[in-house]
C-alpha cells in the first residue's frame, strides 16, 4: 500500500464523522409508545395540585382577613366620630356650665343685695316706728286731756284737736254803732 499523505487522511477522517452525523439527522423520529405519549400525573403534579389548593385557601383566608380589618376599620371610624361629636358635646356643656355659673353668681349678689336692703327696711321701719311712738307720748305730753274723748283715742291715731261750735256771731247795727 501506499503511503497517504496527510491532507487525505485528514480528508478521510472528516468523511467519516460526517457521514454518522447525517445518517442520524436523516433517520425518522421514533414512534411514540403510549408509555411515553402522554405523561400520566405523578406524584409531583398531585404534590403541586395541593399546594394550589393551599394556596388558594390561603388567599381566601387573606380575603376574609381582609374584609374583617375593612370592618374593622369602619367601626373605629365610627367609635371615632362618635367620640368627636362626644367632646363638642361636652365641650358645649361646659360652656353652658359657665354660662349658668356666672348668671348664679349675678343672682346671689342680687340675693345678697336684696337681703340687705331688706335688713336696712326693717331696721329703718322699726326706727320709724320708735320716733312715732315717741311723737304720739311727745303730744300727749304736750295737750292736756280736755276730754274722755280724747283719752278714747287709741294710741295709734294722732290726737287732733277738735274745737266746739261757737255761737252765731250776728251783730245788729246797734251794736256796731252806725251813725246815721
Amino acid at each position: 500500500m501506499a503511503r497517504k499523505s496527510l491532507s487525505d487522511l485528514l480528508k478521510q477522517e472528516v468523511k467519516a464523522q460526517s457521514q454518522p452525523e447525517v445518517k442520524a439527522e436523516i433517520s425518522p423520529a421514533p414512534e411514540p409508545t403510549p408509555e411515553t405519549s402522554i405523561p400520566e400525573p405523578t406524584a409531583d403534579l398531585a404534590q403541586l395540585k395541593a399546594q394550589l389548593d393551599n394556596i388558594k385557601a390561603a388567599l381566601q383566608a387573606e380575603k376574609s382577613q381582609g374584609e374583617k380589618l375593612k370592618e374593622q376599620l369602619q367601626q373605629l371610624n365610627d367609635r371615632q366620630r362618635q367620640e368627636k361629636k362626644a367632646q363638642e358635646k361636652v365641650k358645649q356643656l361646659e360652656q353652658s356650665l359657665k354660662q349658668e355659673q356666672a348668671r348664679v353668681k349675678k343672682l346671689q349678689n342680687e340675693v345678697q343685695l336684696v337681703e340687705k336692703l331688706q335688713t336696712e327696711l326693717t331696721e329703718e321701719k322699726n326706727l320709724v316706728g320708735k320716733l312715732y311712738s315717741k311723737i304720739q307720748d311727745l303730744e300727749e305730753d304736750l295737750t292736756p286731756p280736755t276730754s274722755t274723748a280724747l283719752t278714747t283715742l287709741p294710741r295709734a291715731m294722732p290726737a287732733r284737736y277738735v274745737a266746739p261750735k261757737q255761737p252765731p256771731t250776728h251783730l245788729s247795727d246797734e251794736d256796731i254803732g252806725w251813725f246815721d
